[in-house]
């Protein structure tokens, strides 16, 4: 059980679970996947400097999808000593989606984001029934479905979405994209097996939003290698233009991503790292599974971000990066 799960739930939840299917169902990752296949390269890729000086011309916008109410249970850990006092305190969040265009392979999203909204611009989700909810708002048409449709972009031009994780805050837009059409999505193999297991509840996993009916493929622990500082990674087009993260620590399979953009490369934590905070003083989630992991993996990307100053940092939740708008571009 994730260390921050564990002080919120503890035998309430157990109790719950007894009552309740959720704890053991997760049917999408029961279904048939295939792995990912990416597009035949030649080209190799053996550090960073290499990688930066041939960058591609993506383009990158945020979907700013909705707010989410939490607190150091989840964000950052309250118990290091590191942890400024005003970060330990419940707070709006921001939850993102990203549309991420390549030159030659189109269209792909990053995360999906919070669900759609109730008749109170509300977007408010449960782990079981109506125990441990979170507090969740938005705007008509702020999901990432929605934001698709205002720039005319179908589930035919989008090639898949990247899933960090699968949490309910980055895979609740999820309904709204199958109701446009078919939609295939894209994980790490720790994440499905994890996802898979039964009591996924007690790693963050809801039943109800691993429900929607996608594709699946998965990225196979034999795609990634090791790369400088990073570690483990995976060159998803083979062309060095995407970088996909062993992030692992927040959730079993948890993803971050590079994306190696003409206009500056850009580094996504996404869950790894929620907060600028964490990040910047190498502090873990308040929620992990695996606390030494996620330790490893932000002193690394930290490591990262200093040594290639260059590198913009996109943190998972950090409330501060991001304005009102609904969309904010990030790369042309």
């Amino acid at each position: 059980m994730p260390n921050g799960f564990q002080k919120k739930v503890g035998s309430t939840l157990v109790l719950a679970c007894l009552f309740s299917s959720n704890c053991f169902l997760a049917a999408p990752m029961k279904k048939e996947a295939d792995a990912w296949s990416r597009p035949k390269s030649d080209r190799k890729f053996g550090n960073w400097e290499e990688v930066f000086s041939r960058p591609t011309r993506l383009e990158v916008i945020a979907f700013l999808t909705g707010y989410v109410f939490t607190g150091p249970s989840i964000l950052i850990d309250r118990e290091n000593p590191k942890t400024p006092e005003d970060q330990k305190r419940e707070q709006w969040v921001p939850a993102l989606s990203y549309l991420v265009k390549h030159p030659e392979n189109g269209y792909f999203l990053l995360d999906s984001g919070v669900p759609s909204i109730d008749s109170e611009n509300r977007c408010d989700f449960s782990l079981i029934g109506p125990l441990f909810n979170a507090p969740c708002r938005s705007e008509k048409g702020r999901d990432s479905a929605g934001q698709l449709d205002a720039l005319k972009i179908s589930n035919q031009q989008l090639n898949f979405v990247l899933v960090s994780h699968l949490h309910w805050d980055h895979i609740g837009g999820m309904e709204a994209l199958r109701k446009r059409g078919p939609v295939r999505v894209l994980i790490s193999e720790e994440e499905a097996e994890d996802a898979s297991r039964a009591f996924g509840v007690f790693h963050g996993y809801s039943s109800k939003a691993l429900s929607f009916d996608f594709d699946l493929s998965i990225l196979k622990k034999d795609q990634f290698f090791e790369m400088p500082i990073l570690g483990s990674v995976h060159d998803l087009y083979g062309d060095g233009s995407v970088w996909i993260i062993a992030a692992h620590g927040h959730t079993e399979g948890e993803l971050a991503v590079l994306l190696n953009a003409s206009s500056g490369p850009i580094l996504f934590t996404f869950d790894s790292s929620h907060l600028k905070a964490g990040f910047e003083n190498e502090i873990p989630p308040g929620a992990t599974v695996d606390k030494k992991k996620s330790v490893d993996i932000i002193r690394r990307m930290n490591l990262f971000s200093k040594t290639f100053p260059q590198v913009k940092v996109v943190y998972g939740h950090e409330p501060t990066q991001w304005k009102k708008e609904p969309t904010i571009s990030l790369a042309k």
